[in-house]
């Protein structure tokens, strides 16, 4: 199952090369599609998704897997998330840069082991507080595009930083059993614009 997925996702990518994709030069389409390592959606995940208002919000939808190696067990979800640009384009050379991008991100686990509602047969009401399948996170990052270099036009390279809420309660409440360093997760991927 691991490779079916790692080879879906170089598929993926290979399918959506610039040349493959539209054959007009610039003629940038809002959708987008991406691949990305961790940042809590699991070891990698793919996404397709749309820019709106001149770029200064995107929405993806994501599917990631966690594999048994990694996780324990085999964990599949899923991610909807929203990031704002609300800085210009700052150019780096021939690159541009995104300094700055905000986002919520609402992910599901998927398994009988987990739950939005407390099941009430299993656990005391309270127990866990939070649910188990459903969560959301609050991100920070930015983006590195190929937008003046030809044949790479259509890459962007990106990083986020981010925190699930129940870490972010659960830091503010015990700050010397949670540490900085072990609430937040980092994601590093790949943009394709189609």
């Amino acid at each position: 199952m691991e490779r079916s997925f790692i080879i879906a996702l170089v598929g993926l990518l290979l399918m959506l090369s610039p040349k493959a994709v539209l054959s007009q030069e610039n003629a940038y389409s809002p959708y987008h599609a991406k691949v990305q390592y961790a940042g809590s959606i699991g070891f990698a995940s793919v996404g397709i998704g749309r820019s709106f208002f001149d770029e200064k919000l995107e929405t993806d939808l994501f599917v990631g897997y966690l594999p048994e190696r990694i996780g324990g067990d085999h964990i599949w979800t899923a991610a909807l998330k929203a990031t704002a640009i609300p800085f210009k384009v700052i150019p780096v050379r021939s690159l541009d840069w995104q300094p700055l991008r905000l986002g919520l991100q609402l992910g599901h686990t998927f398994g009988e082991e987990y739950f939005i509602v407390e099941p009430r047969d299993k656990y005391e009401k309270g127990y866990y507080g939070f649910p188990t399948a459903l969560h959301l996170y609050l991100q920070l990052g930015g983006q590195l595009d190929f937008g003046r270099i030809p044949k790479l036009d259509r890459l962007g390279l990106y990083y986020e930083v981010n925190t699930s809420a129940e870490y972010l309660i659960s830091y503010i409440q015990n700050p010397k059993y949670l540490g900085l360093g072990k609430i937040f997760n980092l994601a590093l991927g790949v943009r394709v614009r189609l």
